[in-house]
Protein backbone atom coordinates (compact mmCIF):
# COMPACT_ATOMS: atom_id res chain seq x y z
CA UNK A 1 0.00 0.00 0.00
CA UNK A 2 3.04 2.20 0.83
CA UNK A 3 4.23 1.92 -2.77
CA UNK A 4 1.12 2.40 -4.48
CA UNK A 5 0.39 5.52 -2.22
CA UNK A 6 3.85 7.13 -3.03
CA UNK A 7 3.43 6.12 -6.71
CA UNK A 8 -0.09 8.33 -6.53
CA UNK A 9 1.44 11.48 -4.53
CA UNK A 10 4.92 10.94 -7.11
CA UNK A 11 2.35 11.36 -10.05
CA UNK A 12 0.42 13.85 -8.52
CA UNK A 13 3.26 16.02 -7.85
CA UNK A 14 4.77 15.51 -11.36
CA UNK A 15 1.45 17.21 -12.83
CA UNK A 16 0.50 19.82 -10.09
CA UNK A 17 3.28 21.85 -9.11
CA UNK A 18 1.83 22.72 -5.45
CA UNK A 19 2.46 19.12 -4.77
CA UNK A 20 5.79 18.18 -3.58
CA UNK A 21 6.91 14.69 -3.77
CA UNK A 22 10.25 15.78 -2.17
CA UNK A 23 7.93 16.71 0.96
CA UNK A 24 6.19 13.64 1.16
CA UNK A 25 9.40 11.43 0.60
CA UNK A 26 11.11 13.46 3.65
CA UNK A 27 8.43 12.74 5.89
CA UNK A 28 7.75 9.06 5.15
CA UNK A 29 12.20 8.89 5.72
CA UNK A 30 11.51 10.52 8.90
CA UNK A 31 8.71 8.73 10.06
CA UNK A 32 9.65 5.08 9.01
CA UNK A 33 13.09 2.93 9.71
CA UNK A 34 14.45 4.04 6.02
CA UNK A 35 17.63 3.91 7.16
CA UNK A 36 17.05 0.27 8.27
CA UNK A 37 15.70 -0.58 5.10
CA UNK A 38 17.79 -0.63 1.65
CA UNK A 39 14.63 -2.47 -0.17
CA UNK A 40 12.30 -0.13 1.17
CA UNK A 41 14.09 2.86 0.38
CA UNK A 42 14.74 1.05 -3.47
CA UNK A 43 10.73 0.50 -3.80
CA UNK A 44 9.94 3.60 -2.60
CA UNK A 45 12.38 5.35 -5.00
CA UNK A 46 11.52 3.78 -7.88
CA UNK A 47 7.70 3.70 -7.33
CA UNK A 48 8.50 7.61 -7.29
CA UNK A 49 10.45 7.76 -10.16
CA UNK A 50 7.97 5.77 -12.52
CA UNK A 51 4.70 8.10 -10.70
CA UNK A 52 6.98 11.26 -11.89
CA UNK A 53 8.31 9.97 -15.27
CA UNK A 54 4.86 9.12 -16.16
CA UNK A 55 3.71 12.78 -15.26
CA UNK A 56 6.29 13.88 -17.28
CA UNK A 57 5.81 12.24 -20.22
CA UNK A 58 2.13 13.71 -19.99
CA UNK A 59 3.56 17.48 -19.60
CA UNK A 60 5.78 15.83 -22.78
CA UNK A 61 2.50 14.68 -25.09
CA UNK A 62 1.01 17.90 -24.02
CA UNK A 63 3.49 20.25 -25.50
CA UNK A 64 4.36 17.77 -28.46
CA UNK A 65 0.40 17.90 -29.34
CA UNK A 66 0.24 21.81 -28.84
CA UNK A 67 2.95 22.25 -31.70
CA UNK A 68 -0.17 21.59 -33.98
CA UNK A 69 -2.51 24.08 -32.34
CA UNK A 70 -3.57 27.07 -35.05
CA UNK A 71 -2.19 29.57 -32.35
CA UNK A 72 1.40 28.28 -32.50
CA UNK A 73 1.71 27.50 -35.78
CA UNK A 74 0.72 31.67 -36.99
CA UNK A 75 3.74 32.25 -33.81
CA UNK A 76 6.26 29.71 -36.00
CA UNK A 77 5.37 31.01 -39.49
CA UNK A 78 7.02 34.33 -38.18
CA UNK A 79 10.83 34.46 -39.23
CA UNK A 80 12.38 35.24 -36.07
CA UNK A 81 10.03 32.09 -33.75
CA UNK A 82 11.17 29.76 -36.57
CA UNK A 83 14.80 30.11 -36.85
CA UNK A 84 14.55 30.43 -33.24
CA UNK A 85 12.64 26.83 -33.13
CA UNK A 86 14.64 25.79 -35.81
CA UNK A 87 18.19 26.07 -33.99
CA UNK A 88 16.67 24.47 -30.43
CA UNK A 89 15.50 21.83 -33.32
CA UNK A 90 18.74 21.26 -34.51
CA UNK A 91 21.08 21.54 -31.35
CA UNK A 92 18.79 18.75 -29.75
CA UNK A 93 18.79 16.82 -32.79
CA UNK A 94 22.46 17.07 -33.71
CA UNK A 95 23.61 16.19 -29.99
CA UNK A 96 21.74 13.22 -28.26
CA UNK A 97 24.44 13.24 -25.54
CA UNK A 98 24.04 16.75 -24.55
CA UNK A 99 20.23 16.28 -24.92
CA UNK A 100 20.30 13.18 -22.44
CA UNK A 101 23.06 15.13 -20.12
CA UNK A 102 20.26 18.13 -20.06
CA UNK A 103 17.44 15.67 -19.03
CA UNK A 104 19.46 13.57 -16.52
CA UNK A 105 20.31 16.86 -14.83
CA UNK A 106 17.10 18.33 -14.81
CA UNK A 107 15.29 14.85 -13.65
CA UNK A 108 18.25 14.25 -11.20
CA UNK A 109 19.12 17.90 -9.54
CA UNK A 110 16.29 19.93 -10.60
CA UNK A 111 17.78 22.76 -12.38
CA UNK A 112 16.41 22.93 -15.28
CA UNK A 113 13.32 22.80 -14.02
CA UNK A 114 11.91 19.12 -14.88
CA UNK A 115 8.28 20.58 -15.76
CA UNK A 116 10.11 23.12 -18.09
CA UNK A 117 12.46 20.70 -19.78
CA UNK A 118 9.62 18.25 -20.43
CA UNK A 119 7.47 20.86 -22.38
CA UNK A 120 10.63 21.52 -24.23
CA UNK A 121 11.66 18.09 -24.86
CA UNK A 122 8.23 17.40 -26.15
CA UNK A 123 8.04 20.55 -28.58
CA UNK A 124 11.71 19.68 -29.75
CA UNK A 125 10.03 15.92 -30.36
CA UNK A 126 13.00 14.78 -28.09
CA UNK A 127 12.84 10.65 -28.55
CA UNK A 128 10.94 9.34 -26.12
CA UNK A 129 13.71 6.16 -26.46
CA UNK A 130 16.42 9.29 -24.84
CA UNK A 131 13.22 10.96 -23.26
CA UNK A 132 11.70 8.26 -20.97
CA UNK A 133 14.71 6.08 -19.18
CA UNK A 134 16.78 9.16 -18.71
CA UNK A 135 13.99 10.81 -16.69
CA UNK A 136 13.21 7.63 -14.85
CA UNK A 137 17.00 7.23 -13.65
CA UNK A 138 17.25 11.25 -12.36
CA UNK A 139 13.85 10.88 -10.86
CA UNK A 140 14.79 7.56 -9.28
CA UNK A 141 18.03 8.56 -8.22
CA UNK A 142 17.07 11.51 -7.21
CA UNK A 143 14.60 9.81 -5.00
CA UNK A 144 16.26 7.33 -3.41
CA UNK A 145 19.38 10.49 -2.46
CA UNK A 146 16.57 11.94 -0.81
CA UNK A 147 14.96 9.00 1.27
CA UNK A 148 18.69 7.55 2.11
CA UNK A 149 19.92 10.27 3.38
CA UNK A 150 16.63 11.73 5.57
CA UNK A 151 16.76 8.64 6.85
CA UNK A 152 20.30 8.29 7.76
CA UNK A 153 19.98 11.56 9.84
CA UNK A 154 16.23 10.70 11.27
CA UNK A 155 18.24 7.06 12.97
CA UNK A 156 21.96 9.46 13.33
CA UNK A 157 19.73 11.71 15.42
CA UNK A 158 17.26 9.08 17.85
Amino acid sequence: MLLLTTFAVSLLSGLVPVVSVEVYLGGLAAATDAAASPGLVAGLAVAAGVGQTLAKVAWYLAAARSMESPRLQRKLAQDKWRRGFERWRQRVTGRPVLTAAVLLASAGVGFPPLMIIAVVAGSLRVPMAVYVPTVLVGRTVRFWLLLAGVGWFAASAT
